[in-house]
């Protein structure tokens, strides 16, 4: 048992309850179900998007959650050396974009262009080298979100918390949810990585104690979201952090209210593979989307539900194969063995 605590320790995964980084505690398996309800909300995002109602009510939980989760698996990095941090995340995330990037290039980009007769430049490829391409700006922002949680370490909790607040404050003043700039993103979301890093033994202490009330609390999260966005309250940074904390609460005390039963163990193995869906959904939705064109299926009601039924699984299967042939897609060969 010991031994089994000490890997889950080296490998930064969550653990409960409160205690020392340094000592060995309980792993919290609902967090992986969290990560796989992140997963499928931003693949229903990719296949949907503003087409499906709900994917707009869900506008200020959707990545901020993921950003949350994914905080949730850094304190240990960011506990350790910059050498190790550089080489275990920042470089090997960056390696990671810089793989699926290229693919992404080849495989849609170029296809994209060749088909509609226009030229290739070869700067078109060499600027997604500073500029994150499309879907993969999350990959590339984990590059950057290590170094910055590192740096906040550095510095009082509250003070942290407290520069990160004002830049979300000043992002959302905009009232502009979707489409964001990388700037943008990088100024508004960081903010949940680090709270996802300072307060998980408080989430999962309160989401425990207050878990079988999940039905509540979304209740709130629907109507707050739903009043914001209709009375064009976007821009008010208050009301969108409290949805966002809402929303994020919501889907941790449902993790914990299903902990254990069928639907925890599905969300639970889709969000321990999050990074071989994440890096694969959006080539199969691109293919799957002129697929259903070409048979002319593309205008039915239920083909963006067809496509996220069909993206998702393919998506997580079709990673945990090249996984086992080609391990270099999915981690730089200098940084040992990582979580998903």
């Amino acid at each position: 048992m010991k031994l089994e605590l000490d890997r889950q320790i080296t490998r930064g995964e969550p653990i409960s309850p409160a205690a020392p980084l340094d000592q060995p505690r309980k792993r919290a398996d609902w967090v992986d179900s969290a990560k796989g309800i992140s997963i499928c909300l931003v693949v229903l995002w990719h296949t949907a998007g503003t087409e499906l109602a709900i994917n707009t009510l869900l506008i200020f939980v959707r990545m901020p959650l993921f950003f949350f989760a994914a905080g949730f698996f850094a304190a240990k990095a960011t506990a350790g050396n910059w050498a190790s941090l550089f080489r275990k995340k920042c470089f090997n995330y960056y390696y990671i974009y810089t793989i699926w990037m290229t693919i992404f290039f080849i495989l849609v980009v170029c296809v994209r262009e060749i088909k509609n007769g226009n030229p290739l430049y070869i700067y078109d490829y060499i600027v997604n080298f500073v500029s994150p391409l499309e879907y993969l700006w999350f990959i590339f922002a984990l590059a950057v979100l290590f170094a910055i949680a590192k740096v906040a370490r550095l510095l009082p909790k509250p003070v942290a918390i407290g520069i990160l607040l004002l830049s979300y404050t000043v992002s959302v003043t905009d009232g502009q949810w979707e489409p964001l700039t990388f700037a943008t993103r990088m100024a508004r979301l960081p903010l949940f990585f680090i709270l996802g890093i300072y307060l998980f033994d408080a989430v999962n202490t309160c989401s425990q104690a207050y878990r079988r009330l999940w039905p509540v609390t979304l209740a709130a999260f629907a109507a707050l979201s739903s009043a914001i966005l209709s009375y064009d309250a976007d821009h008010l940074a208050p009301l969108t952090l409290l949805t966002s904390a809402l929303g994020i609460f919501t889907v941790c005390q449902f993790c914990q209210a299903v902990d254990g039963t069928l639907i925890a163990t599905a969300l639970g193995f889709i969000g321990r593979r999050t990074l071989y869906i994440y890096l694969l959904h959006k080539i199969l939705i691109v293919y799957l989307v002129n697929g259903f064109a070409v048979t002319g299926l593309s205008n039915l009601p239920a083909t963006p539900y067809l496509i996220f039924a069909i993206a998702l699984p393919a998506a997580l299967f079709a990673g945990l194969a090249l996984a086992r042939v080609a391990p270099w897609l999915f981690e730089a060969p200098w940084a040992g063995k990582t979580q998903s």
